[in-house]
């Protein structure tokens, strides 16, 4: 019976081990097809091909438009040098204005070149000789199209015939009379229409006006939001007017200019003279188009206030690109494919365009762009295109299922596809050129790595070199926001996500940051709750970590990457704060009145991560929906007492975000209310 039973379980061991060895045998891996896998080359950012060592500030930069290969500049001491870009070494000649801090511009045929100042004077290009000189410009003057004529902005504008340049004529005056009130501050800005129909003029209090030019006869007055005005400039396609300044700021019943507050530009549609929108780029020296209309450029001079040269699409204000310089002035090439600049450091650059750059003002920015960072010891995982394209899908459906739950549809974000309709992946691979254009969208990058922690320094140091760090790690950084001014948060934006966590979760995950979700905070567990965190976020019933609020959904819902091809154009918001004295619970009210003519979709509160440094990170307080109101006050309670900055955060209905940081020097009384 013993043995009987023995042979009984080796059967039975036999059978099971059969089994097991016949189960491995029918469910081998099948043998997965290698498909051929294609990367995007990176684009980069414009070529630095020339440089002109000056010495002395640069105040003016002018490109020829006859002549290729001529470049004009004036410095700060009204030195004029005239330069062949292919010759850095020397000028071709050497002009001197009168006075200091002079503008200079070509005329439309380039036989001509005036430098404006106290006093206006003619130039003759050819030999350098002055031919004539006239009371100067108390801003931008203008030629006329065909070049015969000059507007010269003062206290009025005076329109000069020069056709004759020994032998200037006025041939009419176009007057100013200010609003009652308004000191007579004169003219600051002037532009001919391409057409020649039209001569427009920017006055100190905010205003354009729009001339006849034929008969001098004053047909229109637009008004901007702005006060000092600095620019006004037709696109070369006779489709648009921009005219930018600095903003005038409502201090209770007194208007005040702050020389280094928000400065941006109004844009009008022609022919009907329709407001096409508003930008607020920081601070803007000035402004200029290309020559096909359809890229507009902004020179800033102030490093603390903005990011050097930035390119535009002007059809909807989208950003292009931006050159990584201060400057004071800029100037195109007329085949639009080159950039002269020139700023504070005396020196003159010239940059080349790629055609990239030159076709970016027609494609859409708001989508997410997907780069395979590479260490340069690694191949490309086999058929890693196809799983990358499997995953971004799988988020795109992840968000769709989030703002479905939240009851806003299946919303969702796009992202840039290839001929094929699959994800277009850029390769980069480690060491590569560091010249790459990350401007505009948001750029996910996959890291051929298990680990962050596992890097080689090499390529820790050469992803964030290259790359640059987004502060897009759930707080708000002291980068994202100025002490005084309201501005907006640039796109532009890269995060990061290792290989082995390319999935569903962790890469929906990652993305928030990206679209301005926070993350969440886990500050004060230590370091044991964080551990058991982590791992419980590993098992399948921890996968909550990824999902949205009703809050953020919310957020989402208006966002410009859930709701694409939305113009960039943004009216300037407005925020300001009081706080309430401690109660007995040692809590405050601050109260928030907030504006926005483009309609306030949400408010977000953030205060400090750490109360000994209050002005370096803020973490996520709470949200309140406003729903498309122009104006409100909202109120958030906080309990903690030591609490002395806080940043508010506003989205408007057109998904453009603002946030200020506000300083609570001494506590004050609610509005309405007497201490």
């Amino acid at each position: 019976m013993k043995n009987k039973y023995i042979l009984f379980l080796s059967v039975i061991l036999v059978i099971a081990v059969v089994g097991v060895v016949l189960y491995f045998i029918s469910h081998q891996p099948t043998h997965q097809e290698l498909i051929p896998q294609t990367f995007a080359q990176l684009p980069e950012k414009p070529k630095l091909i020339a440089e002109y060592h000056n010495g002395p500030r640069i105040e003016s930069v002018a490109f020829s438009p006859a002549d290729p290969f001529l470049i004009a500049f004036a410095d700060e001491y009204g030195t004029i040098r005239l330069w062949n870009r292919n010759n850095t070494k020397e000028p071709i000649r050497i002009l001197s204005h009168p006075d200091l801090y002079a503008s200079i511009s070509f005329s439309p045929t380039g036989e001509l070149l005036v430098s404006a100042g106290w006093t206006l004077i003619l130039w003759d290009v050819a030999t350098g000789m002055k031919l004539n000189s006239l009371d100067g410009s108390s801003g931008q003057f203008a030629f006329s199209p065909d070049g015969n004529f000059l507007a010269i902005p003062k206290t009025h504008v005076r329109l000069w015939d020069i056709r004759d340049p020994d032998n200037i004529t006025e041939v009419g005056i176009l007057p100013y009379e200010p609003p009652e009130g308004v000191p007579n501050w004169g003219v600051r800005a002037v532009d001919f229409s391409p057409d020649g129909k039209w001569i427009v003029t920017a006055h100190n209090n905010g205003t354009v006006n729009v001339w006849d030019f034929q008969s001098k006869q004053l047909v229109k007055t637009l008004e901007t939001s702005y006060y000092e005005m600095d620019f006004l400039k037709f696109s070369p396609d006779n489709r648009f007017l921009a005219a930018g300044g600095s903003v005038l700021y409502i201090d209770g019943n007194k208007k005040r200019w702050v020389s280094n507050g928000p400065k941006g530009y109004n844009m009008w549609e022609l022919p009907s003279w329709q407001r096409k929108g508003e930008v607020q780029r920081g601070n803007i020296d000035n402004l200029v188009f290309s020559p096909d209309g359809k890229i507009c450029v902004s020179a800033n001079d102030q490093s603390f206030s903005g990011r050097g040269i930035e390119l535009w699409a002007v059809e909807s204000g989208a950003p292009v690109t931006f050159l990584p310089t201060q400057a004071r002035d800029v100037s195109f090439s007329n085949d639009g494919r080159m950039l002269v600049t020139g700023g504070w450091d005396g020196i003159i650059q010239l940059w080349k365009l790629t055609p990239q750059q030159l076709e970016a003002a027609t494609l859409s920015t708001d989508l997410v762009r997907i780069i395979y960072y590479l260490p340069k010891d690694k191949e490309p995982s086999p058929n890693i295109t196809q799983k990358i394209d499997n995953t971004i899908r799988e988020v795109q459906d992840f968000y769709a299922d989030e703002m479905e739950r939240h009851g806003f549809g299946r919303k969702t974000f796009t992202f840039e596809t290839d001929q094929n309709g699959k994800a277009k992946i850029y390769l980069k691979k480690e060491n590569q050129s560091k010249n790459i254009d990350l401007s505009n969208g948001v750029w996910l990058t996959i890291i051929e790595s298990k680990f962050y922690g596992t890097y080689p320094y090499s390529i820790y140091a050469d992803y964030y070199d290259t790359f640059g760090y987004t502060g897009s790690d759930g707080y708000l950084t002291r980068n994202n926001v100025w002490r005084d001014n309201i501005e907006g948060i640039i796109l532009g934006k890269n995060v990061g996500v290792c290989i082995n966590f390319l999935d569903r979760e962790p890469v929906a995950f990652t993305l928030r940051g990206a679209f301005c979700v926070p993350y969440y905070s886990v500050d004060k567990q230590n370091s044991l709750k964080r551990f058991f965190s982590r791992v419980n976020d590993k098992m399948p019933w921890g996968k909550k970590w990824a999902k949205l609020s009703k809050c953020e959904a919310e957020w989402l819902d208006r966002s410009r990457f859930f709701n694409p091809n939305q113009p960039f154009f943004d009216k300037p918001p407005k925020m300001d704060m009081h706080v309430s004295p401690m109660n007995a619970a040692n809590s405050r009210r601050f109260h928030f009145e907030v504006a926005d003519e483009d309609g306030i979709h949400q408010v977000q509160l953030f205060v400090p991560v750490d109360i000994k440094n209050q002005r370096w990170r803020k973490k996520f307080h709470d949200c309140q929906a406003l729903n498309g109101k122009e104006k409100a006050t909202v109120i958030f309670e906080i309990a903690d007492p030591a609490i002395e900055t806080v940043v508010l955060r506003m989205m408007d209905m057109h998904g453009n975000i603002a946030s200020r940081e506000f300083i609570i020097k001494e506590k004050t009384p609610e509005p309405n209310k007497k201490p």
